[in-house]
């Protein structure tokens, strides 16, 4: 713990990412108070389970856009152009969901939201290694995820209350105001050119996505993404239906895996910093591999409290394993294509998330909600052995390696 504080400390140092930390800090406290809010009011409004769904659709709809739109523009604009308009069309966005809440323009404003982070996201996680020395990169990806993670557990509670006490026009206009915030901290951030010149090879989107697939690191992460999103995607929509039905648990009991689930994640950016001289390409396949293992074991255990200990596993192993990913792709993408790979491997996660989603639903009205987590953990143990057969040991080598013989061979054609 100790160890990781310091971590935190030295990296904090560095004013340039002091400065998108604190901008993305603040634009996730408004998500957080958005994603509470946004069903809720939805809800209260149609009384309709149906219309919440077509909530979350939109929004998966909006996230998979925003990375088509990201793929072949975000490594050729200046990351803080591009970061601040994000922040100005999500602002706006939510600021007419406050004026005018009602329930259809919920779910444009919803996309409008998603599709806009769809293109923040790849963008900030692409600047971090520009604005940090490599041996603190994994310093920073946790800091940011353990912000996150902190944020939701204080704030998540707060906006129920909100709308219970007072109006969803209340957290949609803390939303706005996040963005606007986050827009203006974002002024200060020092200027950077873009990485890949329009007139270069790489500028071009479908060369990019050549040289990505090429790629040696990418092959294998795209696939594992894939398997991961269609496991992840029903197993976490449909965790109230397996609690409720599955295990018996009231809505308290169901609240209580939701905080052990929390408390692991707060757990984990702390070991996976204090063992960040481990390969990133192993904690990744490692933790695939135990969610695997835990989704099996959600569709056999008989005690909720059992299951709960599970969970708990869970958000240590989603967390360590979300920052390592982050390090991976970081470290082992060639700097003029990380912000479209990001991209690339948020579209295939929300494209999965959103097929596993729709078969999950109807698969676990079938044959019960134990089999499905079942069959998804079986598909995460199958993206474990991908990671450990097809993540290369040198990835860094060998993606540059790859993606340098792929332009050459782009150029002699």
């Amino acid at each position: 713990m100790t160890r990781a504080l310091r971590s935190y400390r030295r990296v904090l140092r560095h004013r340039a990412y002091r400065t998108l930390w604190s901008a993305a800090v603040i634009s996730r406290a408004g998500d957080t108070v958005n994603f509470v809010a946004l069903p809720l009011f939805v809800y209260a409004i149609t009384r309709s389970p149906a219309a919440v769904s077509g909530l979350v659709i939109s929004e998966i709809v909006g996230a998979i856009g925003g990375a088509t739109v990201a793929n072949p523009i975000v490594d050729r604009l200046p990351p803080r152009a591009v970061l601040i308009v994000a922040d100005v069309v999500r602002c706006i966005a939510a600021a007419s969901l406050a004026a005018a809440p009602t329930a259809a323009f919920a779910y444009a404003v919803a996309f409008i939201l998603a599709a806009a982070t769809g293109l923040f996201s790849p963008t900030s996680a692409a600047l971090v290694p520009r604005l940090v020395p490599d041996d603190e990169l994994t310093a920073a990806n946790a800091l940011q995820w353990t912000a996150g993670v902190v944020l939701q557990l204080v704030l998540a509670p707060l906006s129920g209350l909100l709308v219970a006490v007072a109006t969803a026009r209340v957290p949609f206009a803390l939303n706005a105001l996040s963005f606007l915030v986050s827009a203006l901290i974002l002024l200060r951030l020092p200027r950077r050119p873009a990485l890949a010149a329009p007139s270069h090879a790489r500028s071009r989107p479908f060369a990019s996505l050549g040289l990505l697939w090429h790629a040696q690191l990418m092959r294998p992460l795209l696939l594992m993404q894939a398997l991961a999103a269609l496991a992840v995607g029903a197993t976490s929509a449909l965790l109230v239906v397996l609690a409720r039905q599955g295990y018996g648990l009231s809505p308290t009991g169901y609240g209580l895996w939701l905080a052990a689930i929390g408390a692991g994640a707060l757990a984990g950016p702390v070991l996976v910093t204090a063992l960040a001289r481990v390969a990133a390409r192993t904690v990744v396949s490692m933790a695939y591999a135990v969610r695997g293992a835990g989704d099996v074991l959600l569709s056999v255990l008989p005690s909720g409290a059992t299951a709960a200990a599970v969970l708990a596993l869970y958000g240590v192993n989603t967390s360590s394993g979300m920052v390592s990913f982050q390090r991976l792709v970081q470290e082992g993408v060639d700097p003029e294509l990380r912000g479209r790979a990001f991209a690339l491997l948020d579209g295939v996660w929300q494209s999965g998330r959103l097929a596993s989603i729709a078969a999950g639903g109807v698969a676990a009205s079938a044959f019960g909600v134990r089999p499905l987590y079942a069959v998804g953990g079986a598909l995460l143990v199958v993206a474990a052995l991908v990671g450990a057969a097809g993540l290369p040991r040198s990835h860094v080598a060998a993606a540059l390696q790859a993606g340098s013989a792929a332009e050459a061979s782009g150029g002699r054609e």
